[in-house]
Parts: structure tokens; C-alpha cells; sequence
């Protein structure tokens, strides 16, 4: 059985998590969106620029963390002291202590792409402790298009489906033909023949 399907990840639905590689010897953690087609692997684009992409390439190979909760996101980012890591069991990288789940890959590919890269990692290891955390924004963006639509009368007609539109296109992208889409599309239709 695929390592990956204990974590219940949906083929080609992008979730948002953290990739931890070390930097200049000391572990780093950084946001980012990944997604699988065969519960085997894991893809990836990064930025040509970033210290995650150039550790992992180096190295080759990275763990890629399904964070506890958002804040994990905010901490990465604006507050890196606050993260707590310990080494992975498998491969040379660090890992996310409160991680809901770790997942340890190997680089198996690295296509460049207008100045991004896609990374594919072969899957080694998964830690779960618990329940694993999917975060998928799709969700997230459902409720605020609802919450948005409840407001239409208060702002112009053309503002409230342009941001209803974006937030379908996002929905598309980390959860294309789910739920959320449907109900997303649904949405816009309603609030498009409202006179």
C-alpha cells in the first residue's frame, strides 16, 4: 500500500504545507503547495530564487510537513525562532516537531519552468502523529465567497463577482472537480441572475 494513502491525500489537490531542508546547516522551513497524481510521489513548483529550492537540489532530498494548524504557516514565514524541528527518521533533513504528519522524500526530478521549478519527490517515509491535517484553501475560500455573496448589496454588483470569479479560479486549481467547486460555481450562477 502507498505510504501516501494513510495521509487521505485526493490526487491532484494541492495542499498547503512546509518543506524543511537544511540551510547553510541549520533547518529551515518554508510554506509552499503540493500535490500527488500517484500516492507515491509528491510535486511541487518553488521559486527559482529560494534557499528551499537550491537546499533540496543539493541535497536530494527534503521533508515535506503537514503543519498542526495556519499558524505554523505565519511562524515559517515571520517568526522561523519559534519552530521547533528534530531530524527526520529516514532521510538527512530536518522536520517539524509539532508536524501533524512528516513526510520524507527523495528528488527524483526538477524541471525548471519560467522561473519556478517543479520538484517531484519519490516518497521514503511517512510519520503521522495522530490524525493527519490536510489544509486545502478550498474550503477557506467557499466560506469567504459565501460570506462575500451575503454582502453583495453593500458594494457594486461587478466587485462582488470579481472576487467571487478569482476565488472560483483558485478553488479550481487546489480542488478541481470537487465539492467545492461545484458549490462555488452554484454560487456565482445565483448571484449572476439576481436582478
Amino acid at each position: 500500500m502507498s505510504q501516501l494513502r494513510q495521509l487521505a491525500l485526493t490526487p491532484g489537490w494541492i495542499y498547503e504545507i512546509v518543506v524543511c531542508t537544511y540551510v547553510e546547516g541549520s533547518p529551515h522551513a518554508s510554506p509552499a503547495g503540493a500535490w500527488t497524481h500517484d500516492l507515491r510521489s509528491l510535486c511541487m513548483e518553488l521559486y527559482d530564487t529560494s534557499h528551499t529550492l537550491s537546499a533540496l537540489l543539493a541535497a536530494g532530498e527534503f521533508v515535506v510537513d503537514l503543519p498542526a494548524d495556519a499558524g505554523t504557516f505565519f511562524r515559517a514565514l515571520h517568526d522561523p525562532s519559534a519552530l521547533h524541528f528534530e531530524r527526520a527518521s529516514v532521510v538527512s533533513a530536518p522536520c517539524l516537531a509539532d508536524a501533524s504528519a512528516t513526510i520524507e522524500l527523495t528528488v527524483t526530478d526538477a524541471t525548471p519552468r519560467e522561473g519556478r521549478t517543479l520538484v517531484t519527490g519519490a516518497v521514503r517515509h511517512v510519520t503521522t502523529r495522530g490524525e493527519a491535517r490536510l489544509i486545502n484553501r478550498a474550503e477557506g475560500l467557499l466560506v469567504e465567497s459565501l460570506i462575500v455573496a451575503s454582502r453583495s448589496g453593500l458594494r457594486p454588483r461587478e466587485d462582488t463577482l470579481a472576487v467571487l470569479a478569482e476565488n472560483a479560479r483558485v478553488v479550481e486549481k487546489v480542488a478541481p472537480g470537487s465539492d467545492f467547486a461545484e458549490a462555488m460555481s452554484r454560487l456565482r450562477d445565483a448571484l449572476a441572475s439576481e436582478s
